[in-house]
């Protein structure tokens, strides 16, 4: 094997800045069969866009199946960096619902014009709040949809010490 591999630096590749650890079932269930791990969406960038995805539709078994996303014939450009599947009769995510983004070492979850808003700990933005930007911290919990939204994540950032760990 060669001296001048990095494997530190190899390492720091494969693990996520942060990631959204889901905190109930709903939250688990919303996110798609694709993503690689059952209960948590890995943020490999910021800005990180959420959404609900809208291209469903019901099965002859009930099952909810995503369609995939085609515009005339050519994939389209996703404006999502996930897009999340509400099951809810009422529903609480929007299409292009939020947005987390880093500056200088702080998080932030900017509000994308969401219908039912978002929640930090306790918390609003969006919707009907006059807030529509709040300062995120490791540990927080992240309310897709209204306050009785079962769409709740923690969020877990890993620091450049975690990276240095991994």
């Amino acid at each position: 094997m060669p001296e001048n591999i990095d494997k530190e630096k190899i390492k720091k590749q494969f693990l996520p800045k942060a990631v959204l650890l889901a905190q109930t079932d709903e939250a688990a269930a919303a996110i798609p069969v694709k993503n690689m791990f059952d209960d948590m969406i890995p943020i490999w960038k910021f800005p990180f866009r959420i959404g609900r995805e809208s291209r469903v539709e019901i099965d002859e078994h009930g099952h909810i199946v995503v369609k995939e996303r085609f515009k005339h014939g050519i994939k389209s450009v996703p404006t999502n960096d996930i897009y999340l599947i509400d099951f809810g009769e009422r529903l609480q995510i929007s299409r292009d619902h939020m947005q987390i983004d880093e500056e200088d070492g702080h998080y932030y979850l900017i509000d994308d014009g969401s219908k039912c808003g978002s929640g930090v700990n306790e918390a609003r933005i969006g919707a009907d709040s006059q807030l529509e930007r709040i300062e995120i911290k490791d540990g927080d919990t992240i309310v897709l949809g209204t306050e009785k939204s079962p769409y709740r994540y923690t969020f877990i950032v890993f620091s450049g010490e975690d990276a240095q760990r991994a």
